[in-house]
């Protein structure tokens, strides 16, 4: 009986040793992974948001009218469309919203604001106004009547020698909103229109 005991005793104090040294064993090497691995460094590269994305749209030299370039930013669609040699018209649009410079042969209006006399010729009248500088130094004004977020539509007139008139040096240029439209979009546009320069 004594011989059974001092067996399974001894049995006991081996497998006690071994786990001992497994575990003590499974210690050290977790700790000498953790300094045999040193974190990599990434490189961290960044990429443009889409409202940082422009790109530059060309038209013009159409008869008299200068060539020009007008920078739109991301999620603007771009078009051409020309009936013949004499005719441009170059289209952004986002959504609802359009922007479209006309060149070609047609006539002119005066642009007139309040506390201006009637003139003889045509002419149209406006309540308001934005006024815009381009990046050639032109003077724009986006135009409307009534309150500006419910204006069915802007007229864009230029600054001349003779005075304010549409169709802009630039050609004829539209505004086109949804009825419901917001701040945001009409800055992004009236930005659009101050991206203007000849060249």
């Amino acid at each position: 009986m004594k011989l059974i005991y001092g067996f399974l005793i001894g049995v006991i104090v081996v497998a006690v040793a071994f786990l001992a040294f497994n575990i003590g064993k499974g210690r050290g090497s977790t700790k000498e992974t953790s300094f045999a691995i040193s974190p990599t460094p990434k490189t961290v590269s960044l990429t443009p948001t889409p409202a940082d994305v422009t790109k530059k749209v060309t038209g013009g030299g159409i008869l008299s009218f200068p060539k020009y370039e007008i920078t739109v930013p991301a999620g603007w669609i771009e078009k051409k469309e020309s009936e013949n040699k004499d005719s441009e018209k170059v289209i952004v649009t986002k959504n609802d919203y359009q922007i479209s410079i006309t060149q070609g042969g047609f006539g002119g209006a005066a642009c007139l604001y309040p506390g201006e006399a009637d003139i003889e010729g045509p002419s149209a009248r406006y309540d308001n106004f934005k006024e815009i500088t381009t990046l050639s130094d032109d003077s724009l004004r986006r135009s409307w009547t009534g309150q500006e977020m419910a204006s069915k539509g802007f007229g864009i007139c230029h600054k001349s020698q003779y005075g304010w008139q549409a169709p802009t040096l630039y050609g004829h240029i539209a505004f086109i909103t949804p009825i419901s439209k917001t701040k945001f979009m009409l800055d992004e546009m009236d930005n659009i229109l101050a991206s203007l320069k000849i060249i």
